[in-house]
């Protein structure tokens, strides 16, 4: 651990810190958090709120007027400088506004505060904490690109993370870095990409890297000491509940995958917060790991003071797939069969959304949401469970020809297509439409699984920074996307777009009776809640990868996006059109 201010200790640094920036009414308290819906003139959580609805309560952008949207200003940042084998950084990180200040950061993991203030004539950037992060080395430890979704707030100070596994607080008014703590291990492939989810007075955030053979976790920092409070690793351990869905007899747990890369949800009348898990490792060779491996592909409840697994509830058992659950599961409360139910749902990568029980994670409902789902045959009605899975079996088949293995390693046609459904893009809700807006894929592809004889217990001892996945996919036909409106409870579809793309910025839903999102090829999009009728557009020329949030400064509601995508390999394939697609590294504003 780095301590930094001038003091010899953290403790002092601390101290140093408050000294320097005594608190005052903005400073973000837990209080705060949980009424973030009474302030929609701000923005201070990642998710918007605890329960992750995405939802602002502002309505001055309407249906009626949202045609007459134009730029209010941009900012240029830095951050798409190369690093290892990656051309340049990617912008996916949710902006956060307090009191008319933003705070946004680029692909490497620099802070900036910028003026969101209408006053034109005043500096927009305020200050840029740039981490030194060592991008040749960070890049090529990256699984999947030079990432970084956001920052979180915490009395007078700012929580963010970098690529290379450091935490920092940094000083809200100043951007003064206070201290930088070691927590993931770039040197066995773990990085940190997530945006923190703060409780109290605990950082939650969690290891990517599963496509390299680490063993997933999440880990809570005591802020006030700089401290590790807590570490839950996603893979169960000798004598823990769920360990003995590990069957290899290899402590091949032990490089099991189940990565953590999306910021949790948080029930506070439960005190649970709901983290996503990633698939199990590697990817595509489920023969090399046996059993269901919980708790990949899954869904874990987990107590924010000491990070004990409440339950979990896994999604695809023995993934073959690499259908990674680790996106944002938001809460629900509804009243079914005259109960007051408090629920989680989900719209998964394996095609289907779902909906659970968040006391205790049962099976509520399931319904496909994709347009063609071919892996399966349908979801067992009391379990949730894919309808092929039998738990006498140590690796799944579901429909066998489009499950990869050593005797089969090319498969048929499978839908969707490995990257989803909805990837790590994050949904919104609108509880006065009571509508979940779903963003996703739409397509198919096939799977390759490598079976030279080598890669049966990959070349030995796992080699950490290898990639770790057993195989490839192969698109069948161009991708393309879509936005689902569903109902909450039931899944069923009440509207719905198909996209020429696939949609990787996730969604904003406002009062206004909109729904914002961004496209790979730049456009910047906004359509009509209840029918998801285009009714704005405007061409940024450069992908978009990011969440739009929105605020108000001075009176005035705008809409801010972070533009400046790496397009992804998976659309490359059958869009030609996109590899000429410029580079950037801007924050776009859009008002009336």
């Amino acid at each position: 651990m780095k301590v930094f201010a001038g003091t010899g200790t953290l403790a002092g640094a601390l101290l140093l810190a408050t000294a320097m920036s005594p608190l005052h009414a903005a400073d973000m308290t837990m209080e705060r958090a949980l009424k973030a819906d009474s302030e929609p003139q701000n923005w201070i959580l990642h998710h918007q709120n605890y329960e992750g609805h995405r939802y602002s309560r502002l309505k001055e952008i309407n249906t009626e007027n949202v045609k007459n949207l134009k730029i209010a200003y941009t900012v240029a940042l830095g951050g798409y400088q190369s690093g290892g084998r990656y051309p340049h950084g990617n912008l996916e990180g949710t902006p956060l506004v307090d009191d008319g200040i933003m705070y946004v950061t680029d692909g490497w993991g620099s802070v900036y505060a910028i003026n969101a203030k209408p006053d034109i004539r005043k500096t927009r950037i305020l200050w840029k904490m740039d981490p030194g992060t060592d991008r040749a080395w960070a890049g090529d430890v990256a699984c999947c690109g030079v990432n970084n979704r956001g920052v979180a707030l915490w009395k007078d100070k700012v929580v963010s993370i970098g690529l290379d596994g450091r935490m920092f607080l940094i000083n809200k008014a100043t951007g003064e870095m206070i201290w930088e703590l070691k927590v993931a291990e770039p040197a066995v492939g773990e990085t940190l990409t997530l945006a923190p989810l703060v409780i109290r007075d605990t950082a939650i955030v969690g290891a990517a890297g599963g496509e390299f053979g680490i063993r997933g976790w999440y880990d809570g920092t005591n802020l006030n000491t700089g401290k590790q409070a807590w570490r839950t690793y996603t893979i169960p351990g000798p004598g823990e509940p769920g360990h003995e869905t590990w069957k290899d007899g290899k402590n091949r747990y032990l490089h099991g995958g189940a990565s953590a890369w999306v910021t949790p949800t948080y029930d506070a009348p439960l005190d649970l917060l709901y983290a996503g898990v990633g698939n199990a490792g590697p990817d595509y060779d489920p023969e090399f790991r046996p059993g269901d491996n919980k708790w990949a592909a899954s869904v874990i409840a987990m107590q924010p003071n000491d990070g004990k697994i409440k339950w979990g509830f896994q999604y695809t058992p023995n993934d073959p797939y690499d259908y990674d659950e680790i996106s944002e599961h938001p809460i629900v409360r509804a009243k079914i069969n005259g109960q007051d139910r408090t629920l989680v749902t989900h719209g998964a990568r394996n095609g289907f959304y779902y909906v659970l029980d968040a006391a205790n994670g049962s099976f509520v409902a399931g319904k496909q949401y994709v347009d063609k789902l071919t892996w399966t045959t349908g979801l067992d009605p009391k379990t949730g469970l894919p309808l092929e899975y039998d738990a006498k079996k140590d690796v799944q088949s579901y429909v066998a020809n489009m499950t990869p293995s050593r005797a089969r390693p090319t498969t048929d046609v499978k839908c969707p297509t490995t990257t989803g459904g909805k990837n790590w893009e994050p949904s919104a809700y609108n509880p006065d439409f009571n509508l979940m807006y779903i963003p996703s894929a739409e397509g198919c592809n096939k799977l390759v699984s490598l079976v030279q004889a080598d890669f049966v217990d990959q070349g030995g001892t796992v080699k950490p920074r290898d990639r770790f996945t057993g195989g490839s996919g192969q698109n069948a036909g161009r991708l393309g996307g879509s936005i689902k409106a569903l109902d909450p409870i039931t899944g069923e579809k009440k509207a719905g777009i198909a996209l020429d793309y696939p949609n990787w910025s996730g969604l904003l839903a406002t009062a206004g009776g909109l729904v914002f999102a961004g496209a790979p090829d730049g456009d910047f999009s906004a359509y009509d809640g209840k029918t998801l009728k285009e009714v704005f557009n405007f061409s940024t020329g450069c992908g978009i990868n990011a969440p739009p949030v929105t605020y108000t400064a001075g009176g005035k509601q705008y809409v801010a996006v972070l533009i400046g995508s790496l397009q992804k390999a998976a659309v490359l394939q059958d869009a030609p059109e996109l590899k000429v697609t410029a580079t950037c590294s801007t924050l776009y504003v859009f008002t009336l």
